[in-house]
């Protein structure tokens, strides 16, 4: 994710050992207990102090001159980044959202090595210097007790050095040759990201999802989880590398697949490429559900791209998992899809032996196609179940005979509508 420009200049001007003062607990006393003074345009200090007190982010009884001397200088740094007027005793144009933009920043750095390194270089690199003396930077962070800085330096370089950015370690100094505002953002904006994939596993994700057809930049970052300026970027570099070619450009910008198969980005010939995805997809059901799969189910799909489809939705279904709100949300979900296959079918009281006609619309055939998938293999599970009943020798073959013709006759009406 790419961080908003309050946000960096935020962290610019913030030491990073500020998380460890009575900062974070300003901050975090704006974000979560200023509810009763946020519908006020104008504000007094002391009433901010006060309630500040009163609050969970602060136990203290009594207001002693440093408090007040630390939100004076608290207020000052706000009103620098231009999220607030400060007018002697009062305050006013308070620009809530991205003082808590900011807070939510804070958290992040707080629980993350990583991240309190990136906050490091951001800040030094503030006063538009290109070089960075590791020494300095050591002695930024002290108070955080890092023992293994020289690592993680190390890893953000070798990060973003494969992103684009051109950066060198000479001595004891770090070099940037990017253009400044650029660095910043290639310093700063995985702070925001929630997990880091590396540069070369964003390209073989891109590369992967390409080879099974024309996507734009928009849709691969939908697809992937991917910032759009980190797909940006991954695309410039694939296209240089002559890894990709234009498809067309749609409505949604300009669309990319990979070369083609005899030029694979992967080094992998055709015939190795369907064992692959077989292979996975083979593994991926027997782990799953216990199903023993052959390359046989497979003679039916055509080209490797569909193949290479089907195994990234076999992969995707695996990172999910039923959650609260995911149940919740799927339950609902199928009564709305219930309500539209009741809306889209009628039919009277059916007898045994009845030659009413069940009624099917087409707004069918518009149901999602996993859903359709799920409906299809139920319908074809009833007409199983109804001839196991009348294979049954204790039931009246007279009783289900008609009753099951009609019942193949009516789920096909349907079936023939999700096959279009």
């Amino acid at each position: 994710m790419t961080l908003s420009s309050s946000v960096i200049s935020a962290l610019k001007l913030l030491k990073p050992d500020s998380i460890n003062t009575v900062f974070l607990s300003f901050f975090e006393y704006l974000k979560y207990d200023s509810d009763e003074i946020r519908a006020q345009r104008i504000i007094l200090k002391e009433n901010i102090l006060e309630q500040f007190k009163k609050s969970d982010r602060q136990k203290i009884k009594t207001l002693p001159k440093t408090l007040l001397e630390d939100f004076d200088e608290f207020v000052k740094i706000l009103s620098k980044l231009r999220l607030l007027e400060d007018d002697g005793d009062v305050l006013q144009n308070i620009k809530w959202e991205k003082i808590i933009d900011i807070c939510n920043i804070l958290r992040k750095i707080e629980s993350s090595d990583e991240k309190k390194v990136r906050w490091g270089l951001l800040y030094l690199l503030s006063n538009d210097k290109d070089e960075i003396n590791i020494n300095e930077l050591k002695l930024l962070l002290k108070n955080f007790k890092l023992t293994n800085i020289d690592k993680i330096l190390q890893k953000i370089i070798k990060i973003e050095s494969n992103s684009g950015l051109m950066v060198v370690i000479d001595n004891n100094q770090i070099k940037f040759e990017t253009e400044h505002k650029i660095t910043e953002h290639y310093i700063a904006d995985a702070i925001e990201e929630k997990s880091r994939r590396s540069p070369g596993e964003i390209e073989k994700d891109v590369l992967e999802l390409l080879d099974e057809g024309s996507y734009s930049n928009q849709e691969i970052s939908r697809i992937l989880e991917l910032d759009e300026a980190v797909v940006s970027r991954v695309m410039t570099k694939l296209r240089n590398q002559n890894k990709l070619v234009l498809s067309n450009f749609g409505n949604k910008g300009f669309r990319y697949y990979t070369t083609n198969c005899q030029n694979c980005p992967f080094g992998k010939t055709i015939s190795s490429c369907r064992k692959d995805a077989i292979s996975y997809i083979v593994s991926a059901f027997k782990e799953a559900y216990d199903v023993e799969l052959t390359s046989q189910h497979f003679d039916d799909v055509e080209s490797n791209q569909a193949l290479l489809s089907i195994k990234r939705i076999t992969k995707m279904s695996k990172k999910y998992f039923m959650t609260k709100l995911e149940s919740n949300l799927y339950d609902n979900y199928e009564k709305l899809l219930q309500i539209v296959i009741k809306n889209s079918t009628s039919q009277k009281t059916m007898n045994y032996g009845s030659n009413d006609e069940i009624a099917v619309l087409p707004n069918l055939s518009k149901l999602p196609k996993i859903f359709q998938i799920g409906f299809k293999s139920g319908m074809q599970y009833e007409v199983q179940l109804m001839k196991k009943m009348l294979n049954d020798p204790k039931k009246k073959q007279s009783d289900f005979g008609s009753f099951l013709s009609k019942l193949i006759q009516d789920s096909n009406k349907m079936l023939q509508l999700f096959d279009h």
